[in-house]
Parts: structure tokens; C-alpha cells; sequence
């Protein structure tokens, strides 16, 4: 378990409403419309390898466990549990909008790390994310790090030179 890295499903809520306590909460709103996976209508493939479909369709657990694994795929954003120690850390180069937990994510991935789906635990925004939601300098900040990105990518195979893995 030391190279697992556990993965919250995320969700967004609509406004106004209270944040689900439990899956059952939660697949009860999703159903109504009240609640989609994270970056649902921005960036659906930044949520996708969580498998969504997969994580609704499993029966609410009496307890927390891992429901699944699945493999690291760009431009997958996972919101997860690591290890305390052996962790490579945060790039904080990537600072304000674009590519932070894409490129966290990456180097996990290449450092060897696994994926590993929780089911009777998730997260929660409140809030639906919607385009021209964001502040006026996103653009600016999403340009200078997917620059940065391409960079970082490039660091990752000399820190990584026996990884059989690439972002």
C-alpha cells in the first residue's frame, strides 16, 4: 500500500444546496440534476479515469474501501489520499490556475504510484463550476503553466530515467 494513492471522487453541488453526507445522499442528488462529477461541463476528461459510471453503479458500502484501480491518464486532475512519507512533493511552481494536480498527478504516476478508487468516500464543491465562473487573469495563469508544464514533463524523464511510464 505504500505506492497507493487513494482517489476521492469529486463532485460539484448546485448552490444553495446542503452537501451530501453519504453516497446515498449524494446519488440522489446526481440523479435530480443537483450534482455532477467534478469539471462535468468544463473539462469531463479531467475527472474521466475516476470512472464515474463505474463508482455510481457499485452499491452504497457499509464502510469505506477501495472499490477499484485505474491507470494514470493525461490530463486526469485526482483528488486523493497519499502515503505521509515517499511522496514526491508539489511542484509550487504551479501557482494560481492550470496544470497544478495534473502535474502532481503525472509525476506520481511516473514515479510509480497507483490509483486506487475509495467507494463510501468523496469530495465535494460547492457550487457548479461553469465557464466565465473565473477571474479575469485565468487565461494569462493557464498559458504560463501549460509552458511550464511542457518543461516539467521534460524534468520528469531525468528524474525518472527507468520509469517505463510518460505524461
Amino acid at each position: 500500500w505504500a505506492r497507493v494513492l487513494f482517489v476521492l471522487p469529486a463532485f460539484e453541488v448546485r448552490a444553495g444546496l446542503r452537501l451530501p453526507g453519504t453516497k446515498e445522499e449524494l446519488l440522489r442528488l446526481w440523479g435530480a440534476g443537483d450534482a455532477r462529477p467534478f469539471y462535468g461541463a468544463l473539462c469531463p476528461r479531467c475527472q474521466a479515469p475516476t470512472d464515474f459510471g463505474r463508482w455510481r453503479a457499485l452499491l452504497p458500502p457499509p464502510r469505506l474501501h477501495v472499490a477499484y484501480e485505474v491507470p494514470w491518464r493525461d490530463p486526469w486532475e485526482p483528488f486523493f489520499v497519499a502515503p505521509a512519507r515517499g511522496v514526491p512533493p508539489f511542484d509550487e511552481r504551479f501557482l494560481q490556475y492550470g496544470f497544478n494536480r495534473i502535474s502532481q498527478a503525472c509525476e506520481l504516476h511516473m514515479a510509480g504510484f497507483r490509483f486506487a478508487v475509495l467507494d463510501g468516500a468523496f469530495v465535494t464543491h460547492r457550487g457548479f463550476k461553469e465557464s466565465g465562473g473565473f477571474h479575469g487573469s485565468r487565461e494569462a495563469e493557464l498559458g504560463l503553466n501549460r509552458r511550464l508544464f511542457r518543461g516539467f514533463r521534460e524534468e520528469l524523464r531525468q528524474r525518472y530515467p527507468g520509469s517505463p511510464r510518460r505524461c
